[in-house]
This record gives C-alpha cells, structure tokens and sequence, in this order.
C-alpha cells in the first residue's frame, strides 16, 4: 500500500506539473496577444489623397517616411473603406456610424453628427483620455455645441468648412461672402491664421504632444487640408518636383506636405518616449479627385475616383503603426475588408470603455473592433458586409452597384499628363469580385444572377435603415451676424465672447 501511496502522489504531483506548464503557456499566450492597456492613439485624416500618390506605390513621388513607415513599422490595409467624398468619411469615423446612417452624403456647411451621438472623443474621455484636434472638421458648426470641442476635444484649432484657402483661411461655403474659417478650441482663431494650412495643423499636434504628461493617455486627431485643392503649396515642395517629368507638380508637392506633417508628428512621439506605447493610423477620407476638383490625382490602378462608388473613390491608402503594433504585423499587408467606422469599437476597446452608444432615436454604432486583425491574432475577416453607401453593397468579394457609379475611367500612372482611359460603358446592376478584379474590369452581373438578386435584395432592406441626424434650428442669417461680429470669422450662430468668461475651460465628460 505504501508504495501505492508514493505512485498517487508522484503521479499527482506529475500532473499539477504537466498543469502548471499549460496554464504557464495559455498565459504567455494571453500576454503576447493582450492588446495594449490604453495606448496613446493618434489617428491621422488625409484629404483627398490619391491612391497612387504615395512614393511606395508611385517612384516619382517623394514621401520618405511614410515609405519607411509601411515598409518597416506598418500594417498596409488592402482594403479599407470610407465614403466617396469629405463630410460622410469623417462622420463615419467620428460617430462609429456607416455613412447612411449618419446622414448619407450630405457634404453642407451644416452637415453633421447627431447631437445624441457620442464621438469617439467622448468615449476615451470617458476612459481618462485627454483628446484633441486640428485641421479639417467639416462635422457641425451651426451652434458651439457641434463644434471640436463640443464634441469632447480638450482643445481644436481647425476650419469647420470642406476646404478654404491653404494660406488664408478664407472660404464661402455659408453663404456669409468670403470668411476666414478658422476656430481656436473656443473662439475665433484670432491672429493665427494667414499660415500654410497644414504648417499649423501638424504644427499643433506636435505642441501638443511636446507638453502632454505621457503618463495620460493621448488621442489625437489630426486631419490634414493636404492634398484638397485649391492647388496650393509652398516653394520649398513644388520645386522637388520637376514639371517636366511629373504628371501634376503641386499634387506631388501635396503628398510631400503630408509626408513631412507624419515626420514631425511621429518624431515628437518618439522624443516624449510616447511612440512606443502609441496606435498610429493614417487613412484618406477618399480616393483622390481624378475627375472632379483639380483633375490630378491618380488612383492608379483602381477604377475612378473621388465622388464614385468605385474602387478608386472608396478604398483608400491606410495604414496602422505605433509600438503596440505587434513586431510580427510590421510590414505586411492585411487583407481582411475595414471600414473607417470600425475605429470607434477599435478604439474604444483599446481604451477598455464598452463602444456601444445606444439612446432613443438614434441607430446603433455599425462600427466592429478590428483589433484581432489588426493584431495578427485572426486572419479571418471580423466584416464580411459593407453598405458603403445607396447603390453599393460589399459582401466578402463581392461588390454590387445598382445604379450609375459615376465617372467609369481609370487614372493612369502618369495622369493627367497622360490622358485616363475609359472602357465600353458599364450596364448597371453591376457586380465584381474585388478580390480577385480590384480594378473592376470585369462586370460579373450576368453570369452570377442569384448573387446579384440576394445581394439587391439585401441592399433595399439596409436602404431603408438610412437615417438623417436632426439639425440644430438657428435664425436665417445668424451664423453671418456673428461672423461679422467676430471680425469676419467663421463663428457658431449662438457663440460670443462672455462663454469665454463663464466657461469652465475643461469640457465635463459625457457619460
């Protein structure tokens, strides 16, 4: 009996052994594929930037760091979406919402998110994040509760319009006659405008990173006015260019702008000792205006542009980086379909705040954490639908568009110096495999008619879940009495100077 005693307990003993080596393991296994505890996040918004306006894509261009970047220190989305033109993208990403349901394409001065809408902003507030802006917003300025700040950003310093003078400031999309459209957190952007657009923007992220406590997680939000016309850029980037050679000198010259805007910012990261617990990710808002605007860009080799539904004005240049990118998903490509919404449940779960944001009256957030892509821990897609908009519809591979997509050309490598090229006129309902036919080539409608029945059938039913924020009833004129009031700048219809006085200068947190 003695012996079977010694046998039970060695055997045990063997046994809490072989246990204690799993439970070792399955822990290192959780460690290595533990998402970062509340990274900083830095979250970069590039206006109308051409697919194949990047220097690893397009050898005549210049863009140094951002080549590094994704050669080196980046995960390349080879299919991230947004919407086809300005004001719906960042919406999207702002609210966690697909653009139907936040208002569709409306790109008007009074776009905007729904009031009842928490940002992202908000969210990694609520976690103890300090958030801040600057550059474009074009999300809401009717009344100072649209506004950067009250939205949830600590401090902003940004034009509330689709575009304006890149060294002026000045635009006219209210209807107030030409204004200078720029906003300092709480008030008219006095005294700081007059400056080449993204030499501030990227300039005040860099101030702002250079005085943050890194001991406080950071969100940053910075969304570029490069490459957005008007064709404006200054000497020291046109003249890397040489007009004879290069298709389009101040495009070129805007892709080296936004490069040098990633240099500074990711340097100043990395010398507050903050880049290696940050989550780097920089996205175009939509394919680059081959067709309309300037005419310059080139999406080489999808199919149109900026304001169509193809692939050439919804999959965009998109990358994520940082030190909490995992070492083994630096440099490689992810296949797996995103959308832009899907940073606000990213995000949000990086941050450890639940991303739901649920109230009467409003939709739900579409928005589906990609960490587990992101991560190299799940190869498999997280989305396998995207309504990116009426008329189109991705599943998987597929993409269905019902109806006129828009401009049906292809830019070339060296458009516009050489002419884009058109193909016989497409016949609508249109399906392609997106996968395999990213340049949408081959209209597979006809010999796939149960596909693009289901998939029809499936876009009418999400058609009709599209949903219209309210807007905000101000007095006709009010926006352009108190711009007029505010020295002719850009001011909210019910702002003025005594909020200055009485206002708590921190924004409370919305729960």
């Amino acid at each position: 009996s003695g012996s079977m005693t010694s046998s039970s307990s060695s055997g045990s003993k063997g046994a809490a052994m072989v246990w204690r080596m799993v439970l070792m393991a399955c822990l290192a296994g959780m460690v290595s594929a533990a998402p970062p505890v509340k990274p900083h996040i830095v979250f970069v918004m590039v206006d109308d930037f051409g697919y194949y306006d990047i220097g690893f894509r397009n050898p005549l261009i210049k863009t140094p760091t951002l080549d590094a970047l994704v050669q080196n220190e980046a995960a390349l989305f080879e299919r991230h979406y947004v919407f086809k033109y300005c004001s719906p993208t960042r919406r999207s990403f702002l609210s966690g919402r697909l653009p139907p349901h936040i208002g569709g394409g409306d790109n008007s001065a009074s776009a905007t998110v729904d009031l009842r809408m928490h940002t992202i902003a908000d969210k990694l507030n609520s976690a103890g994040y300090q958030s801040h802006m600057s550059g474009k917003w074009h999300a809401g300025h009717d009344v100072v509760a649209q506004t950067p700040h009250g939205r949830g950003f600590n401090t902003s310093l940004g034009y509330f319009n689709g575009a304006c003078d890149h060294y002026t400031q000045k635009d006219s999309e209210d209807g107030c006659g030409t204004v200078t459209d720029l906003w300092n957190t709480d008030r008219p952007g006095v005294g700081l405008n007059g400056t080449y657009g993204d030499y501030l923007y990227a300039g005040r992220a860099v101030e702002t990173i250079e005085n943050h406590n890194p001991s406080v997680p950071l969100f940053y939000y910075l969304a570029l006015q490069c490459a957005h016309d008007p064709m404006e850029a200054p000497d020291r980037f046109t003249s890397m260019f040489d007009g004879s050679t290069c298709p389009s000198v101040v495009e070129y010259a805007f892709s080296s702008v936004i490069d040098e805007a990633v240099k500074n910012v990711t340097e100043a990261l990395k010398s507050r000792g903050m880049w290696e617990n940050t989550l780097f990710v920089l996205s175009s808002d939509n394919g680059g205006p081959a067709f309309s605007d300037q005419h310059a860009a080139s999406n080489y080799p999808l199919r149109g542009g900026k304001y169509t539904l193809f692939e050439g004005g919804l999959r965009v240049t998109a990358f994520v980086s940082g030190g909490v990118l995992p070492a083994a998903m630096r440099g490689v490509n992810i296949p797996a379909p995103v959308h832009v919404c899907d940073w606000y449940a990213t995000f949000s779960t990086l941050a450890g705040v639940d991303p739901k944001d649920d109230a009467p009256g409003i939709p739900s957030i579409d928005g589906m954490n990609q960490w587990p892509v992101i991560s190299g821990d799940q190869t498999e897609p997280i989305r396998t639908e995207i309504f990116l908009a009426d008329g189109c519809l991705i599943q998987g591979k597929w993409k269905l568009l019902t109806g006129n997509a828009g401009d049906e050309s292809w830019s070339g490598p060296l458009y516009p110096k050489v002419p884009a090229t058109k193909g016989e006129p497409l016949k609508y309902p249109a399906l392609f495999d997106v996968e395999a036919d990213p340049e949408e080539h081959n209209n597979l409608a006809s010999s796939n008619p149960e596909i693009v029945s289901n998939m029809t059938a499936r876009l009418k039913t999400l058609e009709a879940t599209d949903f219209n924020p309210a807007k905000p009833q101000i007095p006709k004129g009010a926006i352009c009495q108190r711009t007029l009031e505010n020295g002719g700048f850009l001011t909210p219809s019910d702002w003025s100077p005594s909020m200055l006085s009485q206002k708590n200068t921190e924004r409370p947190v919305q729960q």
